[in-house]
């Protein structure tokens, strides 16, 4: 079944559903989700007659889809440009002033060589008076996966949201002594989208249960930016929870445009060839689609240094060092957590062990595991203050919420997944809806378990996806798998709704009668 489609050398037995549709029961050790996951053991599962159709392994108002009636809007070219110092005096430990005749909306600090221990930025209210001052994050990276860019790559503090402020300080110290001549501040311009309005009033208006979310084309992303293609990992274990930092003073509308300059200032300023988040979630509850490749994918992004390869980070916009996220934005993180967490089967408590890669902020150095739950915030695994204090205090309570997300739904193909763990490996794509929308489907390692309401959920692995993959899988004539392969005596067979494959050693994958 694996590979070529031949018999795999455990011990298998036929038996037949309530349905007639042939079953095989796998003996010897099943390697099982978490307790708080584990499901009935069973190899697959016959449709439930009391089942409205539709049912999923997520309710349906908590899968992630693109709004729909929003059209792409035209790329904007977000710019990084330096600010310029203003002369004058400075403080006793070298604070200097940065002035803009242009609204400054988001800005960072860079450097080039060695980092400074601490950087700290205050910006003027609307009366032009300073506020207090806020310490910045460095960004970090996981640097091997990021290719040359040709050039030197600057160093840099997380970005902040100061809106339409012109004017802001910054002090940098290293050892003790003041080092603001050798850092820059540069401001992010994010442009002005033509979805801008419409997605804040979607924002403000929609409500943070139903996680939504704007695509990049939808929030203006300029492609060309993007030069580190997809790469994707083999498997997503956990959820990494971040703040990006910023002011929470923005409005909805402006949300589309932090997210384009934090794109920008990513990409090209700290040379990462693409936003370093998967998800960011605005204080209004509104989810944006970062790192490309798509968000039901194991995309690897730049979010975590040393652990971006097994995780899935998501950003809520805002700096919630000393404020707690909104319920808005912890209600949409929630159901994105669920969404991601439970399509990939697995328990926001689960206990999960990472190997650290090394690079960027991480607290651990390259080839050293650690043990955190599968959703857990930045701060867990990097030498960082993310998601901010009042933030960390929110996770347990966020876990208890995703839990009960995922708890709440159907378990189909999670069920039917369990029992032929071993053979289908780990999920390389969250549960989604399939081709014709009546179903569902999840893709592994080694193939792919599909459910309808008609048929049930059952693995297609082997030669025969791959025949019945080709041919346009559940969209195709012969629709959905109503068995698993079983024994013949030319070979392997499945049944589907219309018909069935039969794999031998001779003639490779043949359509044969049900």
């Amino acid at each position: 079944m694996v590979g070529s489609g031949a018999p795999r050398g455990r011990a298998r037995r036929a038996t037949r559903t309530r349905t007639g549709a042939v079953v095989l029961l796998t003996t010897g050790a099943l390697l099982l989700p978490s307790p708080a996951l584990a499901q009935p053991a069973g190899p697959a599962v016959p449709p439930d007659p009391t089942a409205p159709t539709g049912v999923s392994q997520l309710d349906p108002a908590h899968a992630v889809m693109p709004p729909a009636g929003l059209p792409p809007a035209a790329p904007v070219a977000a710019g990084v440009a330096p600010v310029s110092y203003a002369p004058g005096a400075r403080d006793a430990l070298g604070a200097r002033q940065a002035r803009s005749e242009s609204p400054l909306r988001l800005v960072a600090v860079t450097w080039a060589g060695p980092a400074p221990d601490a950087v700290s930025l205050r910006s003027t209210d609307a009366a032009g008076r300073w506020g207090t001052w806020t310490n910045l994050d460095p960004a970090g990276s996981e640097r091997e996966d990021v290719p040359p860019t040709g050039g030197p790559v600057r160093g840099g503090t997380d970005p902040i949201w100061v809106g339409d402020r012109t004017g802001v300080e910054v002090r940098a110290m290293r050892a003790g002594q003041p080092v603001t001549d050798q850092v820059q501040v540069v401001r992010i311009d994010p442009g002005v989208g033509s979805n801008d309005q419409a997605i804040g009033a979607m924002g403000s208006a929609r409500g943070p249960a139903t996680p939504k979310y704007v695509t990049r084309a939808q929030w203006g992303a300029d492609e060309s930016k993007m030069t580190w293609p997809p790469q994707t990992t083999p498997a997503v274990r956990a959820v990494t929870i971040h703040h990006t930092s910023e002011s929470n003073d923005y409005s909805p509308a402006d949300s589309p445009g932090i997210v384009r300059a934090i794109f920008a200032y990513h990409s090209e300023s700290q040379g990462w060839g693409d936003i370093g988040y998967n998800a960011l979630v605005d204080k209004y509850g509104t989810i944006f689609e970062g790192r490309a490749g798509g968000l039901d994918r194991n995309v690897t992004a730049a979010h975590a240094g040393g652990f971006n390869r097994e995780t899935f980070g998501i950003a809520m916009m805002g700096n919630y060092q000393g404020t707690p996220a909104t319920p808005a934005a912890m209600a949409s993180t929630a159901a994105l957590a669920a969404w991601k967490l439970g399509g990939l089967y697995r328990d926001p408590r689960q206990q999960v062990q990472l190997t650290s890669n090394g690079g960027g902020t991480s607290r651990f150095p390259k080839g050293q595991s650690t043990t955190v739950p599968a959703l857990f915030a930045h701060r867990d695994v990097g030498r960082t203050s993310c998601p901010g204090d009042a933030a960390y205090a929110q996770m347990e309570p966020l876990r208890v919420k995703v839990q009960e997300l995922i708890a709440g739904a159907a378990a189909d193909v999670r069920t039917a997944w369990s029992a032929d763990r071993d053979a289908l490996g780990e999920p390389t794509r969250v549960e989604s809806p399939t081709v014709d929308g009546t179903g569902r489907r999840t893709d592994f390692e080694r193939g792919s378990v599909v459910w309808s309401p008609r048929t049930g959920a059952w693995p297609v692995t082997g030669a025969i996806a791959e025949h019945w993959r080709g041919a346009g899988a559940e969209g195709s004539p012969l629709g959905y798998p109503t068995s698993a392969e079983y024994d013949v005596p030319t070979g392997r067979q499945q049944n589907f709704e219309h018909g069935a494959l039969t794999w031998t050693r001779g003639s490779g994958t043949v359509a044969a009668p049900a």
